[in-house]
């Protein structure tokens, strides 16, 4: 029975929580958690007795409160700022009899990276900051309603401005991934599917021809009809070994479908990608191992290094081909995590080996045993990209 009310518990939980928030990753439960500031407005009554007629009008608040506040993750956009403005009316009623009601300027502050954009965002966070001053200046307001109210406002808001931002490059930039992935994917397609037009209506024919042919000789019982079956073996062993050929010219695709996602997300970011070519044959398995390095390097630039300009360059070094992605940012201890700990494992099983240096800025090296022959691959054109 305890368990049966337990799960309909849950159940009821998962429902109120659905009705208040959207059930998006970006959303999850966090929200509940940034209610934790509601205490500075009740904080007053720990110390002070409770005000009938005062402590009545704050229960009736905060439902109010409550419901622009969830009502404002349902929205992005200037929609939201009406939730917003909700929210400064109550702090600016309520700061001047309850200092604790600083607390509502700080969930203002936190929408407004969902209303607008930088650099505008920060224009209107400053507003509300100013506001505080306003008040606290003409109704004489305690010093703490300024320092407090309005640091907090700042902190929390340009937080949000911030990570809202980043939320946006993402997915703007998840999407141009998958579009540039689409894209080459399609033009693939149509190569491989004219060469294939191209080399088996010409060897099909030909196929044809000759086993007609064999087959009016050997009717005629003339020795020939051999010869002509041995040319259609020929052929069809020449055609079969030129289709696999086109087949691994269609699964060459990784190096370039990274290389434009990493011109994408360092655009997307404000960073400056450099892009050094050389040509050189690698055997497949080497070049999707290649392809890998490459997006989780410049994953990591993007997300950490917090740099302003990025150089990769796959070489040949010897009888190695080397992949350097290089970035002018913070640099420092590089803790190594799931992708950087996966990037090793992958390299020293294709018998490479990997060396990451960040004593200025971060440069991680790759190197993996090179093919002999000269291949044109994504990034073997001669040249600089710059994204």
């Amino acid at each position: 029975m305890s368990a049966d009310l337990a799960r309909a518990a849950r159940r009821a939980i998962v429902a109120v929580h659905r009705r208040l928030l959207p059930a998006t990753p970006r959303v999850g439960w966090i929200p509940y958690l940034w209610l934790f500031w509601l205490i500075s407005f009740a904080f007053k009554w720990f110390f002070a007795p409770i005000e009938p007629v005062e402590f009545s009008l704050a229960l009736l608040t905060l439902p109010v409160f409550l419901g622009l506040y969830f009502n404002g993750y349902w929205h992005s956009g200037p929609r939201v700022f009406v939730n917003i403005f909700g929210i400064l009316l109550i702090a600016l009623v309520w700061t001047p009899f309850n200092p604790g009601a600083i607390t509502f300027f700080v969930f203002a502050g936190a929408f407004v990276g969902t209303a607008t954009r930088p650099p505008r965002a920060y224009f209107w966070l400053a507003g509300m900051v100013l506001l505080i001053a306003v008040e606290w200046l003409l109704l004489d307001l305690s010093n703490w309603v300024l320092l407090f109210g309005g640091a907090i406002t700042t902190i929390i808001g340009s937080s949000t401005i911030y990570f809202e931002e980043l939320d946006r490059q993402g997915a703007a930039l998840r999407l141009s991934q998958a579009e540039v992935r689409r894209l080459a994917t399609i033009a693939e397609r149509e190569r491989i599917g004219r060469d294939l037009h191209d080399l088996l209506g010409h060897t099909l024919s030909l196929i044809i021809i000759k086993a007609e042919l064999a087959a009016k000789l050997t009717a005629l019982g003339d020795r020939r009809a051999e010869q002509e079956i041995r040319e259609v073996e020929r052929i069809s062993r020449g055609a079969l070994r030129e289709i696999r050929e086109a087949v691994t010219g269609f699964r060459r695709t990784d190096l370039q479908a990274e290389l434009a996602s990493a011109q994408l997300a360092c655009q997307a970011a404000d960073i400056r990608l450099a892009v050094e070519r050389s040509g050189m044959d690698l055997p497949l398995d080497q070049e999707k191992v290649m392809a890998m390095c490459l997006r989780e390097a410049i994953t990591n630039v993007v997300r950490h290094a917090d740099a302003s300009q990025c150089r990769a360059s796959l070489v040949r070094d010897g009888q190695w081909a080397r992949l350097t992605v290089e970035d002018d940012g913070r640099g420092g201890t590089i803790r190594e995590g799931a992708g950087l700990a996966g990037m090793r494992d992958r390299v020293e099983q294709a018998g490479g080996e990997i060396e990451i240096e960040a004593s200025r800025g971060v440069t991680l090296t790759v190197r993996l045993p090179a093919g002999s022959g000269h291949l044109t691959s994504p990034l073997s054109a001669s040249g600089e990209a710059v994204a």
